[in-house]
């Protein structure tokens, strides 16, 4: 297995090198030029960070004896409203328009964190199941 995985990095590493070597600049920067930079945009760390706690509020939220689809529905409607939310508050804070599409095309990448980190991290560790046990406790008394 770990061959197969070294012949499939080195091809990857190729394809990008023989891929990106047509667009590098020939010739060296000016001294004192930004040749790279790194920035991360606030509004798509909020919707992150969000997607990633929203599997933990769905399970507050729902009792164990909601059904699987019932809490896929519920947690793709929260991603939904999350990412409208979300782009409109980068609508207000830049002034410009309100763009549906990115907010629409946004959803889907949160949802997918939402649901791998359901079931990479908070399944696994326990805490879905602490989550749930803790309505029941509330019931229960």
């Amino acid at each position: 297995m770990s061959r197969l995985f070294r012949r499939a990095a080195l091809t990857v590493a190729l394809f990008l090198t023989v891929l990106l070597l047509p667009v590098l600049p020939a010739t060296a920067a000016e001294p004192g030029a930004e040749v790279a930079a790194f920035t991360l945009d606030p509004a798509a760390v909020v919707q992150f960070l969000i997607a990633v706690v929203l599997p933990v509020l769905v399970g507050l939220v729902t009792t164990r004896v909601v059904s699987g689809s019932s809490k896929a529905w519920l947690l793709a409607a929260l991603t939904l409203v999350t990412s409208l939310l979300v782009e409109l508050a980068r609508a207000i804070d830049q002034g410009s328009v309100f763009d549906l599409g990115v907010a629409l095309m946004t959803a889907l990448p949160a949802f997918v964190v939402s649901v791998a980190t359901h079931y990479g991290l908070w399944k696994p560790t326990g805490v879905s199941a602490a989550v749930q046990a803790v309505g029941a406790k509330h019931r229960a008394n």
